[in-house]
């Protein structure tokens, strides 16, 4: 298949080369051009590039080697599209942002290609609300990290088809992802579970009930959660949970999305998250309320 992925940040990057890894073509494209540069070196050489899964035997020499050569970088979103079966967008989450992507993409992308957004909480029926054909736009939303996680959210719009549903399945299934099916609610279903979590970790924290530590401790060997719910903010980055939460309280205006104020304080001091995986940040919780994790 012929993959496009419009918008070459984090999320950009790791979709990119999941698809890659598992022989399929990928075009990316970004409007920041350096973007474009740093995203393939990620690739190869991050924490869950290619080189990585190579020395941890993932990956044999010759796969990393043409998963790399698998991922070509376009200038405009129209040589990226060209021949694409699925266009992938994965931009900021912003809603007038995605439109707007999405208008290009219906003008340029063929006329069969499937439209997904990586959005993590936004509506899809929302950001295709402006296009004319919206039986084949739909929520292709991967976890962080890409490579790692085995969960594909897909999300059925208003108008979406059950083709172009059915057609994303198999894609999913296709490279090694375990699909969901979601209406299109607010925060569909992983991350209304996860920020539910994460919502009643920061009362307790507020509430002085129990340290940040034994907070993720009680999830991780109570519940058998990877990462407790602090850890996984960090891991997935304050500014984008900020944003998620916003975005969940402007669309339903349930008080119980409302952001910590710890929180936004954080991101504001320009603590992001884990500074090993988010360029420029501070830290994550931990860092800035000298806890030390176990």
């Amino acid at each position: 298949m012929k993959i496009a992925v419009v918008g070459f940040g984090m999320m950009g990057r790791q979709i990119a080369q999941v698809f890659a890894q598992h022989g399929n073509e990928v075009a990316v494209t970004d409007e920041n051009k350096q973007a474009l540069t740093t995203g393939i070196d990620e690739s190869a050489n991050g924490p869950y590039g290619v080189r990585a899964a190579v020395a941890k035997g993932k990956l044999t020499q010759e796969e990393g080697a043409q998963t790399l050569r698998a991922i070509r970088t376009a200038t405009t979103i129209e040589d990226a599209c060209q021949g694409a079966n699925l266009v992938i967008e994965a931009v900021f989450e912003d809603l007038r942002l995605k439109q707007g992507v999405l208008r290009r993409l219906e003008e340029v992308a063929p006329h069969d290609a499937l439209l997904a957004s990586n959005t993590s909480t936004l509506g899809i029926t929302k950001i295709a609300s402006t296009l004319s054909n919206k039986e084949r736009v739909l929520g292709m939303h991967f976890f962080n990290p890409a490579q790692v996680t085995k969960l594909v959210e897909i999300v059925k719009g208003e108008l979406t088809s059950s083709s172009a549903i059915q057609e994303a399945t198999k894609i999913v299934q296709m490279i090694g992802k375990t699909p969901i099916v979601a209406r299109d609610e607010p925060g569909f279903v992983a991350n209304r579970l996860g920020l539910t979590l994460y919502m009643e970790a920061s009362r307790l924290l507020e509430e002085d009930i129990a340290s940040i530590r034994d907070i993720d401790q009680a999830m991780k060997l109570g519940y058998n959660h990877p990462l407790g719910p602090f850890e996984t903010a960090d891991l997935v980055g304050l500014d984008t949970r900020l944003r998620n939460l916003e975005a969940l309280y402007e669309q339903t205006g349930d008080e119980k999305w409302v952001p910590p104020k710890v929180l936004r304080e954080m991101v504001n001091q320009g603590y992001l998250g884990d500074a090993t995986r988010r360029a420029g940040s501070r830290g994550g919780y931990y860092t800035y309320l000298g806890a030390k994790p176990r």
